[in-house]
C-alpha cells in the first residue's frame, strides 16, 4: 500500500479553520499542521483507541466531506474538512486498518455462533465477529472477549499489508459505540471438521497440508504464532477445493515476543503442543507445527490421537505426555510411508526436533501432483461410522 497525503482543514472549538496535511502510510494516520509541520494526531495501523467517522455536508452549494476522530475513553473529538476525492481515498487506504464508525446496521442473514453472524453488506456477504464494550470492570467475560477481538484485529490488520491466499482476509473494523466488530470474508465452504465428517468420496490430504503449511510459513515469517490451529479453525471458500483453504480465528494469536505475556497457556486440548503446558511456558512457532501434525493425524486416520474422553483433564494428561495412539497408524505406516514419516516428525515432543513450516513443505510427501485427487494412499474415503468428535478451546 502506497503512502497517500492530502490537504485538509482542522475545525477548532470556535469553528476557526486551520490548514493541515493528512498522511496515510501502510494503515497509519498522521496529521500535521501547516506550515510549521508539527504533529497533531498520530494513529498507528491497527489502533483500536480512536474511531474514524467519515461524512458529508453542504457548504455554499458544494459538497464538503468531513472526517471526525474520537477517543471514546477520553471523549476527545477533532474534526476535519476535506474534498470528496481525498475522503474516498483515505477510506480505501485505512479500511481494515483503523476503526470506522458504522453509519448503518447491515442486514443479518444468519446467527452462526455467539457474537458471530453472517451479514449482507452493500456489495458482499461477509462474516461479522462482534464484542460488546464491558459495562463495568467486573464483567470479565466481556473484557476477555473484547481483548481477543482486539488482538485478532491487530494481527489481521498487519497481515493486510502482505496478504496471503491461505489467511482469512480482514475487510473492515467497525463500531456503533456499543460494540466493536471485525468484518471478515465469508468462507462458505465451512471448516475442515465438517468437511472430514461429511459423506463425500475423497479429501486431498497433501493439497490441504500444503496450503495449511504455506499459511503457517507466512505467519511465522511475520513472527506471528497462531496458537490455536485445529480442524474448526481451518476454513474453505469452496469445500471441494483444498487450495481455497483459509487459516482463521486469530483470537489467541500473538507476536513471538508477546508469548510470555499474552495468555501463554492457551489453545485447545488435544491440539496443543506439550511445551505449552510446561512451567516455564517457553515456546515458539513450532507449537503450530505440532497442531498441524494433529490435523494430519486426524485426516490420515479419522481419529483423535489422544482419544475421545469427555473428561478434558484426561485429554490434557495424554496431550502433555505427547504419547499419541499409534494403533491407528499401523495401516498408514504400510500404505502411506511418506505421510507417516512427515506425521511423526511434526509430532515430535521435543520442539527442537520438529521441522519448521518451510522444512515440512520440502518433505518428499509433497513431491507429487497435488492439484488433482490422489490415489487411495493420499486420500481418505469416509465411512458413516467414522466421525471425529468436536473439541473445544479451554483455558489451560
Amino acid at each position: 500500500m502506497q503512502q497517500y497525503s492530502c490537504s485538509a482543514f482542522y475545525i477548532g472549538v470556535e469553528e476557526e479553520r486551520k490548514q493541515v496535511t493528512i498522511i496515510s502510510n501502510n494503515g497509519s494516520l498522521l496529521i500535521k499542521t501547516v506550515p510549521n509541520d508539527q504533529q497533531m494526531v498520530y494513529l498507528p495501523a491497527g489502533s483500536m483507541d480512536t474511531i474514524l467517522c467519515f461524512g458529508k455536508q453542504m457548504d455554499e452549494n458544494q459538497e464538503i466531506h468531513t472526517m471526525d476522530l474520537e477517543n471514546p475513553e477520553t471523549q476527545i473529538k477533532v474534526s476535519f474538512l476535506l474534498n470528496q476525492k481525498d475522503s474516498q481515498e483515505l477510506q480505501n487506504q485505512l479500511k481494515g486498518k483503523q476503526v470506522f464508525f458504522r453509519s448503518q446496521n447491515p442486514r443479518i442473514l444468519a446467527q452462526m455462533a455467539p457474537g458471530i453472524q453472517l451479514i449482507q453488506t452493500q456489495n458482499n456477504i461477509m462474516v461479522e465477529k462482534m464484542a460488546a464494550f464491558p459495562k463495568n470492570v467486573q464483567d470479565q467475560a466481556s473484557i476477555s472477549r473484547l481483548g481477543q477481538l482486539k488482538q485478532e484485529a491487530d494481527i489481521l490488520s498487519l497481515l493486510k499489508e502482505q496478504e496471503h491466499q491461505n489467511i482469512i482476509k480482514l475487510e473492515e473494523i467497525v463500531t456503533d459505540g456499543e460494540s466493536v466488530s471485525i468484518i471478515l470474508e465469508n468462507c462458505q465452504g465451512g471448516d475442515l471438521f465438517k468437511v472430514l465428517n461429511k459423506k463425500t468420496n475423497k479429501i486431498n490430504i497433501p493439497c490441504i497440508m500444503v496450503n495449511l503449511l504455506s499459511g503457517l510459513k507466512h505467519l511465522h515469517e511475520q513472527n506471528i504464532v497462531h496458537r490455536d490451529i485445529k480442524l474448526q479453525n481451518i476454513l474453505f471458500l469452496d469445500a471441494q477445493n483444498g487450495n481455497s483453504l483459509k487459516i482463521a480465528d486469530f483470537g489467541l494469536s500473538c507476536f513471538k515476543q508477546q508469548i510470555p505475556y499474552y495468555n501463554p497457556r492457551c489453545g485447545t486440548p488435544g491440539y496443543t503442543a506439550p511445551e505449552v503446558f510446561s512451567q516455564q511456558c517457553t515456546y515458539d512457532e513450532k507449537v503450530d507445527i505440532y497442531s498441524a501434525g494433529i490435523i494430519l493425524y486426524n485426516m490420515l486416520t479419522l481419529k483423535n490421537p489422544f482419544g475421545n474422553s469427555k473428561n478434558i483433564q484426561d485429554i490434557i494428561k495424554r496431550n502433555i505426555s505427547g504419547l499419541y495412539d499409534e494403533t491407528h497408524l499401523v495401516n498408514v505406516k504400510i500404505n502411506n510411508p511418506l505421510g507417516y514419516d512427515l506425521l511423526i516428525k511434526m509430532l515430535q515432543k521435543d520442539a527442537r526436533n520438529r521441522p519448521s513450516a518451510r522444512e515440512c513443505l520440502s518433505h518428499p510427501y509433497f513431491n507429487q501432483e497435488i492439484n488433482v485427487i490422489q490415489d487411495d494412499e493420499n486420500s481418505i474415503k469416509h465411512e458413516s461410522q467414522k466421525r471425529i468428535p468436536a473439541t473445544k478451546r479451554v483455558k489451560i
